[in-house]
């Protein structure tokens, strides 16, 4: 995968990243609790669950605490945006 600086990404593309990671942790919990692979249902319903308040949260916070929660994004899902936007 290419490097790249993550400061080429816009505040919008973090919270993207940050809502992709959101998504697949809830997706392994299911998987998880399923014993089998949750698949895209997971997505779907995370989205219909969680995707609006989490919106607004990331909204509320500052850009310093977007950076924060933006470092723990995995490298794989930061290239994923990067390589969509750019």
């Amino acid at each position: 995968m290419p490097e790249f600086d993550t400061k080429q990404l816009s505040r919008h593309e973090k919270e993207m990243a940050i809502q992709i990671s959101e998504m697949e942790k809830y997706k392994w919990i299911c998987s998880e609790r399923n014993g089998h692979d949750a698949g895209k249902h997971a997505y779907f319903e995370w989205t219909q669950k969680y995707g609006r308040k989490v919106r607004e949260w990331l909204e509320s916070l500052s850009d310093e605490e977007i950076d924060t929660y933006f470092a723990n994004v995995s490298d794989r899902i930061k290239n994923y945006i990067y390589e969509k936007v750019h």
